[in-house]
């Protein structure tokens, strides 16, 4: 493809954005008329006052007329009171009407992204969202609260002025305005070379964002590990990215203004060439030409702040592109229209040939079968990578299998509508995610129907009380960013807390296995007891003690199940479960407080 061809593309995908981007304005359409008003008799004032200067040197000095002079001058200086009138109104209506557009966009942005696939977020950092949310919404609210309006009120200035020298004297407006075509054409050069800068800008933006999010995220790794220098080196590639389009957005700043002031400075020269001519002739008063004067400073200032607009105006486009191509992410599908929504579940769990991979290619699943029926305890383990968490994914249908069928209550997954079945499964993950917050707000998770006594009566359940009671605060502390201030073991407690709160008929539960002292081991195997009790449970399993409780054992071994049966009869058999026992157990029997079993 041609390089001209290219930026014939790059020009119409600005102007899609554009579009895409007003779509948000139609709204607030009543409020933008009335600022496109407001645009043009700003307009009209701005040339008002020269006007009222020109009658003042005509009518009143020229003509040696005080009383004429006065009303002129009083009338001058009631327009400037009207034109800061008018003035502050466009600010704050332009101001007024950016914000509730961004708020619009940012509030949609966010809405959307919490309906995407997982499979998104597994090749897109968490920084890059971030960004999407944060700095690049925030340069569309500079564009639509300033850069826009200021647009549009320049435009108008520009016909209007030129309009009016053109009625008071063509043949001089000409002259004056001759390297206006000039200009147009430096200004569109000037405004792809600015869309280009800002594109960089942008995209490094994006990705430095995106490594400082995960640098932040893992500052323990890199103290432990001694990787300071690394993180930095790392770094600097990425801000260096940043510094050097900002350079070059910098030098075509930096080049615009002079053009435009030398094509003013040359206007300027002709005025004074032909004008001076003309008031010697007769053919031009004084004050025509002040007025002339004049209106090319109101001309060429929008010009000479155009560089401006383009920073505002591309960077917006820059920001609107990418804000766009999340937007553009299809969500997960919609539920179909006859999904069921039960109020509960008897709990039967069915897997039925799934075939499973995040990757093509690469799978998880291969033909995995199995059922638990209502009530039941099935206990998972498997060495790592044998596909026991994609389970739990499965079931709460974050992700789709690619082949076979998965059957709750007889039904399959797809029949049900997803906040409904996910309403009904309670997933009680190893590594507890916490927001920040209270713990009550942690245990309650924004659900309006769990009063302040429910919430206590699911902590005492699960013994999570004996920890919350002793904080500064009790169930109000709060917890910090990801749970930072709690245990491994009391976040797993809190996380207990919040699956009973739910009432589950399904509980799945990835169990933890470390850094757990005994007596919050204890804590946690009676709280596993009392969340187990009366529900079908899928628990992946690590400590021998689930294990020999659970009704059921599925032995997995790269995405396949290999056995199926009871602790003891796993063990007489002598396959890979009674071969991971003996590695963990170096093939003695179970000891009072067993190890982990890796699983």
């Amino acid at each position: 493809m041609t390089a001209p061809a290219e930026e014939a593309d790059r020009a119409k995908a600005d102007w899609r954005t554009v579009g895409r981007l007003f779509s948000f304005v139609l709204p607030h359409r009543r409020i933008v008329t009335g600022s496109i008003g407001i645009f043009l008799v700003a307009s009209l004032l701005a040339l008002a006052r020269p006007w009222a200067i020109t009658r003042a040197i005509d009518r009143g000095i020229v003509a040696r007329d005080p009383e004429g002079l006065a009303f002129w001058l009083l009338l001058f200086a009631l327009l400037s009171a009207f034109d800061a009138l008018i003035e502050y109104l466009r600010t704050r209506i332009t101001i007024l009407t950016g914000q509730k557009v961004v708020f619009d966009v940012r509030r949609r942005l966010f809405a959307h992204i919490h309906r995407l696939p997982l499979r998104y977020f597994d090749r897109t950092p968490v920084g890059a969202l971030v960004t999407r949310v944060s700095s690049d919404v925030e340069a569309l609210a500079e564009m639509f609260s300033s850069g826009v309006a200021a647009v549009c009120h320049d435009l108008l200035s520009l016909l209007v002025v030129a309009a009016w020298l053109f009625v008071i004297d063509a043949k001089l407006a000409l002259v004056c305005l001759a390297l206006l075509p000039a200009l147009v054409a430096f200004s569109l050069w000037f405004g792809r070379r600015m869309r280009i800068a800002f594109r960089s800008i942008r995209a490094s933006v994006s990705r430095l964002n995106g490594f400082q999010q995960e640098a932040f995220t893992g500052i323990r790794t890199t103290r432990l590990f001694r990787r300071e220098e690394t993180m930095l080196r790392r770094f600097d590639e990425r801000n260096v990215a940043l510094r050097d389009g900002n350079f070059d957005a910098v030098f075509n700043f930096a080049l615009f203004g002079p053009v435009v002031e030398t094509a003013s400075e040359l206007a300027r020269a002709g005025l004074l060439l032909l004008g001076g001519s003309r008031i010697a002739g007769a053919g031009l008063t004084w004050g025509e030409f002040t007025f002339f004067w004049v209106a090319l400073g109101l001309f060429f200032k929008p010009l000479r702040e155009l560089s401006d607009r383009f920073n505002v105006l591309q960077a917006a486009l820059a920001a609107a592109e990418r804000i766009f191509t999340v937007l553009d992410e299809p969500p997960e599908p919609p539920d179909p229209p006859q999904a069921a929504a039960p109020a509960r579940l008897k709990g039967s769990v069915r897997f039925e040939e799934v075939r499973f991979a995040y990757k093509e290619g690469e799978p998880v699943l291969r033909g995995l079968s199995f059922s638990v029926e209502p009530g039941q305890t099935v206990a998972i383990v498997g060495p790592t990578g044998a596909g026991k968490t994609s389970i739990i994914s499965l079931l709460s249908r974050l992700w789709e299998p690619q082949a076979g069928r998965i059957l709750v209550d007889g039904r399959p997954l797809g029949g049900y509508a997803r906040r409904a079945l996910r309403s009904r499964i309670a997933v009680v993950l190893q590594d507890v995610f916490l927001f920040s917050g209270t713990a009550a707000d942690n245990i309650r998770l924004g659900n309006p129907a769990l009063g302040d006594a429910e919430v206590r009566a699911a902590a005492r359940a699960v013994h999570a009380s004996t920890f919350l009671e002793g904080l500064d605060g009790g169930y109000d502390a709060e917890i910090r960013e990801r749970g930072g201030n709690l245990s491994v073991g009391q976040k797993q407690l809190l996380a207990f807390a919040r699956a009973l709160a739910a009432d589950p008929d399904i509980l799945v539960l990835d169990e933890a296995t470390s850094s757990i002292d005994a007596r919050t081991e204890e804590l946690i195997q009676q709280a596993e007891g009392t969340l187990l009790k009366g529900r079908t449970a899928i628990v992946i399993a690590h400590r021998l003690s689930t294990v020999r409780r659970a009704d059921r054992i599925l032995c997995l071994h790269r995405g396949r199940l290999v056995e199926e049966g009871t602790h003891d009869e796993l063990l007489a058999r002598g396959g890979l479960y009674a071969r991971m026992h003996r590695l963990s157990y170096g093939g003695s029997s179970a000891p009072q407080n067993p190890p982990n079993m890796e699983g």
